[in-house]
């Protein structure tokens, strides 16, 4: 009950805003201030490099790494890759920069960046970086000038709370990340310049070795009117430039204005991650298990079509690096992570993987110094012994999550046809060839019985008679129910359901994509 509550106070200003069995309408006038359409049709996947693949064997994923396993992220049906930060970093994680014009040693060299982006985009794909404009590290360079040196006063670049230069705001309180002072034009130019120039870091006007779009970190913390001017600015050097916030805000009113007055163009769908996980440290406690509301998670779906700017794109997802993974969510249960899977896959947005998601590797924040998101981010689980060319070691405690022959790993998954890798191939080959699925409409489907305990949604437009249901059902117990307005319908993908005519019966953890018309 305490979670059930938390999520309603989270979205219940949402409810009020449309009605549950009303097709969502468009938000916005005819014309799109959005771009950048290669988001909103594709799948992304998020690589946290230092975990991925190591080319070299010195135990660190790195860019060489990913290039090479450019054959695997694209067998998911991916076609957008998220890169982690990849500057120089006196942090394993690497959200303390301290050169932004270089790449981390650990990871390679730029010119083993810019093949990577090259290679990406011969095969028709795209490339985010993560573009950490809040904070730097207390180790770059314009800190270190200016820290106890109040002389030094050209910019006027970060947050200084004394006249001595010594004392400072910093991210989460953290003293090694000083926050930049956005109140400073010479510190919007200089961050500015950086955006820039990864979108052409040639300066030669061919974007084609540049990344196609910006990851922008915390981007609750700079104001929204430093984010439009990088906007304006990377869209002259790319007009079709991706600026993606993770804005980490749990209601559509707080959200909404990250797409509004010309700033984002894309932004992670917060709210409705939160109606499905409730609390991103804790497992057990979110509607994947039948805990929370089912009811929320549709409504937060339904929000996130209905109140935010027609064209926006809005990213889906139920894990990622700063999160609990979401096979520890649902405490092992591979056929909840399947119907999860649906979910995700099926959600109006553009859908985000976390790397090792597609085969179940668990994490979860750790519980005492000196490590805590690690576990969330160990190295990807390519071997069933958990050792092979490729494999990273720098992070391998003892009480890590990975183990041998655990059925967890690529070897051990990618030539069954049951397994949870194959079956993500499977979902991502249906939504790629589904508009219905690729469309950001979303309406209520009408249920005789069961609306409380099962996630229904119709994606598509419902009045042209052709369009695609999904149900899956979250709770504890089988349901039988009817469609209300729904005589015959097609299976396309079903696990643990039976149809007949607009009859149906649904086991716990089961599922269906179903199309109508057509």
């Amino acid at each position: 009950m305490r979670h059930l509550l938390s999520g309603i106070l989270c979205i219940a200003l949402l409810i009020s805003a449309f009605t549950l069995s009303s097709p969502s309408q468009p938000t916005q006038a005819q014309d799109d201030p959005f771009g950048a359409e290669w988001f909103g049709d594709g799948i992304m996947y998020q690589v946290f490099v230092r975990s991925f693949y190591d080319s070299d064997g010195d135990g660190i994923g790195d860019l060489k790494g990913v290039e090479e396993k450019l054959d695997y992220i694209q067998s998911l049906g991916a076609n957008i890759i998220w890169l982690s930060p990849i500057h120089p970093s006196p942090s394993y994680h690497g959200y303390d920069v301290t050169d932004y014009y270089e790449v981390n040693p650990d990871f390679g060299t730029k010119d083993d960046l810019l093949a990577l982006i090259q290679a990406v985009h011969e095969r028709g794909m795209y490339i985010i970086m993560d573009y950490i404009a809040n904070h730097t590290s207390n180790q770059h360079p314009m800190f270190l000038e200016r820290f106890g040196h109040p002389e030094v006063t050209q910019g006027n670049f970060y947050s200084w709370t004394n006249d001595a230069q010594t004392d400072y705001r910093g991210f989460a309180g953290l003293d090694s990340m000083p926050l930049i002072n956005y109140n400073s034009r010479f510190a919007r130019n200089y961050m500015i310049d950086i955006a820039t120039y990864w979108l052409d870091p040639n300066d030669d006007g061919d974007t084609s070795d540049g990344f196609d779009g910006l990851r922008c970190d915390v981007a609750v913390g700079p104001p929204l009117n430093f984010w439009v001017e990088v906007r304006t600015a990377i869209e002259k050097v790319n007009p079709d430039a991706l600026l993606l916030a993770e804005a980490w805000l749990r209601t559509a009113s707080e959200l909404r204005p990250y797409l509004e007055g010309d700033a984002f163009n894309a932004v992670f769908d917060f709210p409705t991650y939160h109606a499905i996980e409730v609390d991103n440290n804790a497992n057990g406690d979110n509607a994947l298990v039948g805990v929370s509301s089912t009811t929320l998670v549709e409504t937060a779906m339904l929000a996130s079509v209905k109140l935010f700017p027609e064209g926006a794109h809005l990213v889906k997802f139920v894990n990622n690096h700063d999160t609990n993974r979401v096979m520890s969510e649902i405490e092992g249960d591979f056929e909840r992570a399947r119907a999860a899977a649906v979910l995700l896959m099926t959600a109006p947005g553009t859908p985000m993987i976390y790397y090792g998601e597609e085969i179940g590797m668990f994490g979860s924040k750790g519980t005492g110094a000196p490590y805590w998101d690690e576990y969330r981010r160990e190295p990807m689980d390519w071997y069933t012994s958990e050792s092979g060319d490729g494999m990273p070691t720098w992070f391998a405690p003892a009480n890590g999550y990975n183990e041998p022959d655990d059925l967890i790993s690529v070897e051990e998954q990618d030539s069954d046809p049951a397994s949870l890798l194959n079956f993500y191939r499977t979902l991502a080959q249906i939504r790629n060839s589904t508009p219905a699925l690729e469309s950001d409409l979303a309406t209520k489907v009408d249920l005789t019985a069961g609306e409380d305990d099962l996630y229904t949604l119709a994606l598509g437009d419902v009045d042209s008679g052709n369009y695609n249901v999904v149900v899956i059902n979250f709770s504890d117990a089988p349901v039988t129910s009817s469609f209300s307005d729904i005589s015959t319908a097609t299976v396309i993908l079903s696990e643990k359901f039976s149809l007949e005519g607009a009859e149906f019966t649904i086991e716990p953890a089961g599922f269906a994509i179903l199309q109508v018309g057509g």
